[in-house]
């Protein structure tokens, strides 16, 4: 009888221990339904560009009036500050007021991470 109660109880704990563990507590799906994610902050096409049928064709535009560089890739602006250039994904002051969706835009061939060290030949062949 002792076998048998001691059987039980085990069991029985084994029961609550599984219920409590990821992979029963997941539901179906096995994915975790308290699990945070963090959404990125922009998501399809950015603001200038048409919003029906998007595909970026190259990893970066070049808006040459404006001398700024635009990553599809990651999303970022680059563009001159002072002597030097920076990165931000927010749209830097010297594109702010322009319709950018008008401004003459070039998508570059190219698919480096530093489209700013050919700035003076991009310069001088898309002016």
């Amino acid at each position: 009888m002792n076998r048998t109660i001691v059987k039980i109880l085990l069991l029985t704990l084994f029961i609550v221990w599984a219920s409590g563990t990821d992979s029963f507590s997941q539901g179906k799906s096995g994915k975790n339904k308290n699990k945070k994610y963090k959404a990125k902050e922009s998501v399809g096409p950015p603001p200038w560009a048409p919003a029906h049928g998007y595909r970026a064709k190259t990893r970066y535009v070049f808006f040459k009036d404006h001398d700024v560089y635009y990553d599809n890739e990651k999303g970022v602006y680059i563009s001159v500050s002072g002597k030097g250039w920076e990165v931000s994904a927010k749209l830097p002051s010297i594109l702010k007021g322009i319709d950018l969706k008008a401004a003459a835009k070039i998508d570059l061939n190219y698919s480096g991470d530093r489209p700013q060290k050919y700035y003076d030949r991009h310069k001088k062949k898309y002016q």
